[in-house]
Formats: structure tokens, sequence, C-alpha cells
């Protein structure tokens, strides 16, 4: 999927390009809004997610799914939702780019205190040598997984 930054002459004029494309041909399409939080802390969450699969043998959905919003986060992700149709209450996880950059700092200290409690130290933000180091390591071991 194309992503455009229309901030910039040269990507808006391809933007609409696309756009004309697709109307042309009738397609059915998506239009979503990319914040800085999603594209900045959604790298760096997917990357420490992967990290701690690689270090602790899981799959990074897996790491996602039930140790990030279930295990260190529920408070943020497991909420109740109403069955329109019967009225049934059931719980659902919610997805992480619904949550507010404020929400998603929270929910991504709490993983990085969790993973040291488990002996994994889990790299800040701006440490660029030790998450370039795991970002190779993580390349290395796709062509085992």
């Amino acid at each position: 999927m194309a992503k455009y930054d229309l901030s910039k002459p040269m990507r808006r004029s391809q933007f609409e390009r696309r756009v004309q494309s697709l109307k042309e041909k009738g397609r059915f399409v998506e239009l979503k809004e990319l914040t800085a939080r999603s594209l900045k802390q959604n790298n760096y969450l997917h990357l420490i997610l992967s990290y701690y699969g690689l270090e602790f043998g899981y799959n990074l959905s897996y790491v996602k799914r039930n140790i990030f919003k279930m295990i260190v986060n529920p408070q943020l992700f497991v909420i109740d939702r109403v069955n329109e149709k019967s009225g049934e209450v059931y719980r659902d996880i919610r997805s992480s780019s619904d949550l507010s950059k404020e929400e998603m700092i929270i929910a991504i200290d709490r993983f990085k205190d969790h993973s040291a409690q488990g002996g994994l130290v889990l790299p800040d933000p701006d440490n660029l040598i030790y998450l370039k180091e795991i970002t190779e390591e993580i390349e290395r071991a796709k062509r085992y997984l």
C-alpha cells in the first residue's frame, strides 16, 4: 500500500493521479490518515515486539496480542463491547492504532518494564545504535523463522 506525504507537491500530485486512476476504474478503496504517532511509534513498537519474540521464542502476532495487549496492558486494550443485535456484552481487544500518542507511550513503557523483569532490556527509541543492532538481528533471524 502506497503512502503519500501530501505536504510535498510532487507526492500530492502522485496521490491525485492515483486517486483519479482508481476513480476511473470504479475501485473500492480505503483512505486513512497517518499521524506521526502511527509512523514513528508503530515502527518502534513493532521492532521491540519482534525483538522480544525473537529472544523468548514467540512470533510477532502472539507477542502483540497476548503479551503486549492482554498481559501487560489490559487496561488500555481489553474492552467490553455490546452486540447490537443480541445485546450481549463481550470482551474484545482494541487495535493499537486506536490509542493516542500518550496512551501508546504508557503502553510501551509498561512493556519495556515487563521485558526488563524477564531479563531483556529493550532500547529507548533514541538509542539508534542499539536499535540498529536489534534490527539487523531480527533480519538475520527471518531466514530461520
